[in-house]
Order: structure tokens, then C-alpha cells, then sequence
């Protein structure tokens, strides 16, 4: 009984011995905890990054704001609000893209890089809104390189060709690197080429316009064009064939309210032709006769009108047409030398290193 009593005894001491084992200090707590909700930053990091380099812009972006709500002040916050920039601009939405990106500069010192990249993709989104004035206003006096290629891309838009020559130069100079220089050298020939582009010019208009619509085709105002030939083909057509229709010789009608009928019934038919006796006031020959010279008048003077309102518009919309197909240079121009070339600053990194 002693040895079974002492085996019970030493079994109760182990068994308790083990069991205040599993209760940790708080000290334990921490560290546990500590480990724990590191690995859950590390989750969330990578799944976003992982969403939003898939294009899951909209997944990626409820990542962002549930880091941003579970790690408040974090070393990435800054990161994120840039990455939720950047999805909101990629989806289209510039003013709440725009909204993030200040957030951060107001957050962050000038010269750091958030506080740039957020500033660089203003400019971009002022340029794809076509806000040239903004970002001429806001890049002036500046030596920063990238600042200045925003600049030179908004006065080529602009169609301000010098002004952008000289961005363009000045960035160079700035950035001081063959690979920039490469790249901005393609831009002098592409102004160039604006500067001396073949314009459209009133004589031509002018003379193209002595046919109906000929000055719109010149124009390439094509709608314009099918509108002033196919309005006057039908005015044309409509003088041609059209006449009015007279009476020769008199002939007498009663006339009431309901009926015209002749004033003597004493008409015979023989062999299917209409006789009259003697004293019948029906002419014996009834002849009708056309007359045009009424008729076309009011269309002729339309016509006239239409014809003279083409040749002056189109002399009037050269200027308009010249700065239409400008603007259609530089958007070719712009695209083929896309700024996202010279988009490769710095931005904040969404990792943890």
C-alpha cells in the first residue's frame, strides 16, 4: 500500500508540475502575441502585393485599408496611401487618386521620396486630364529634371513649341545621363516637325470651295462636307423638275363650296371626245402652259445662301482645322514618346525588408 500510495503521490506532483506548464507568463503573452500579429503584417503585405501586381486593383485596395486600420502609424502607411493612389488612378478615379497623393505630401517632408513620387503623379494626372495650366503653374521656376519633362509634355500640348524646346533642355541638362538624353533627343525632331507641319491655307479652301462642299473636304470636315453636296444636289433637282402650271384662253367656272362645275352642261362625247354646242363658254382649244420663272426663285436663293454660307465657312474654319490637326500631331507624338518612359523615380516600397 505504501509503494502504491507514494506512485500516486509522485504521479499527482508530475501531473501538476506539467499542467502549470501550459499557463504562460505575460511576458510569454507578448512575445507569442508579438510573433503572431507579425505574421499577420507580413499576410496582409504580401497579399496585397500579390493582388495588386494581378491587376485586382479593387481587391488590392480593401487590402490596403485593413493594413492601414489593423497598424496604424506603421513604417509602410505612406507605402499604402501611395499604393490605394495608384490603384484609384489606374481605375480612373483622379480625384480621390489625387486626395491620397496629397495626403502624403502633406504628411511628409519635400524631399522625401513618397512626398516626390506622390508630387510626380499629380503631374501625371494633370496631364492626363489635359490640366496643362496646373502643371505649368506648378513646375515653374524648378530644377528638378522630372519636374521639368512634365513640364516640356504639358507645352507641347499646349502647342507652345518653344517653350517645351526649352523644358526639354533644361531637363536634359538636369538629369546629366545618355539614357535621358537618348530619350529627350527624339523630342527636338518631333517639335521640329510640329514647328514645320504643312498647315492648311485659304486659297486652297477657297478655290476647293467653287464646288459645293469642296472647302470642307479640303478642311477634312467630312460630315460637313456629305451635308452641303447632298443639300444642294437636292435643291437642284427640286429647281429642275419643278413648274407651275398655267391656264391659256379663259374658261368660265361656277364656283361654291362644293363643287366647280362648268356653267353649261351642253357638252356631247362623240367617238370619246368632248364637244361643245355654239354658245358653250368653253374655249374650243384649252391649252395649258408651264411657267419656272415663279417657282425657282425661293429655292434658288436658298441655294445661293448655302452655296456662299460653305465658302465662307470654310475660309473661316481654317484656323480651327489647323489646331485640330495639330492636336492630333501631338497626340500620335505623345503616345509613340510615352511619359512613362521618364517615369522611373523612386516611389515608397509596399514591403517589409
Amino acid at each position: 500500500m505504501n509503494l502504491r500510495f507514494k506512485l500516486i503521490i509522485i504521479f499527482l506532483i508530475f501531473g501538476s508540475v506539467c499542467a502549470q506548464q501550459k499557463y504562460l507568463s505575460p511576458e510569454d503573452v507578448k512575445v507569442e502575441w508579438k510573433n503572431y500579429t507579425t505574421f499577420q503584417r507580413q499576410e496582409l503585405v504580401n497579399f496585397a502585393t500579390f493582388l495588386y501586381d494581378e491587376e485586382f486593383y479593387e481587391r488590392a485596395l480593401l487590402v490596403y485599408f485593413q493594413f492601414l486600420y489593423k497598424y496604424p502609424g506603421d513604417e509602410l502607411e505612406m507605402a499604402a496611401y501611395f499604393k490605394i493612389g495608384k490603384c484609384y488612378e489606374i481605375m480612373g478615379n483622379w480625384d480621390l487618386a489625387k486626395n491620397y497623393y496629397n495626403r502624403i505630401i502633406e504628411r511628409m517632408p519635400s524631399e522625401s521620396v513618397a512626398s516626390k513620387a506622390a508630387k510626380y503623379q499629380l503631374h501625371y494626372i494633370s496631364l492626363e486630364t489635359k490640366d496643362h495650366n496646373k502643371i505649368v503653374e506648378k513646375t515653374f521656376g524648378t530644377t528638378d529634371p522630372y519636374d521639368l519633362i512634365f513640364r516640356a509634355y504639358a507645352h507641347f500640348e499646349m502647342l507652345d513649341w518653344e517653350e517645351s524646346k526649352l523644358a526639354f533642355k533644361s531637363a536634359q541638362a538636369a538629369f546629366d545621363h545618355g539614357h535621358y538624353t537618348k530619350l529627350i533627343k527624339s523630342w527636338y525632331s518631333a517639335i521640329k516637325t510640329a514647328e514645320n507641319a504643312p498647315l492648311k491655307s485659304k486659297t486652297p479652301a477657297l478655290l476647293s470651295s467653287l464646288f459645293p462642299g469642296g472647302g470642307f473636304l479640303y478642311l477634312k470636315q467630312k460630315e460637313n462636307a456629305i451635308g452641303t453636296m447632298g443639300a444642294s444636289f437636292l435643291i437642284t433637282a427640286a429647281i429642275i423638275s419643278s413648274s407651275a402650271i398655267s391656264q391659256k384662253n379663259k374658261l368660265s367656272l361656277n364656283n361654291n363650296k362644293q363643287m366647280v362645275i362648268p356653267m353649261s352642261g351642253d357638252i356631247v362625247s362623240k367617238e370619246g371626245f368632248f364637244h361643245s354646242s355654239s354658245g358653250y363658254l368653253l374655249p374650243g382649244n384649252l391649252k395649258l402652259s408651264s411657267n419656272k420663272s415663279s417657282i425657282i426663285v425661293p429655292p434658288a436663293i436658298l441655294l445661293l445662301g448655302l452655296y456662299s454660307g460653305s465658302i465662307w465657312k470654310s475660309v473661316h474654319d481654317i484656323d480651327a482645322a489647323n489646331k485640330k490637326l495639330t492636336y492630333r500631331f501631338t497626340e500620335r507624338v505623345t503616345k509613340k514618346l510615352s511619359i512613362n518612359k521618364f517615369m522611373d523615380y523612386e516611389i515608397p516600397d509596399f514591403i517589409i525588408k
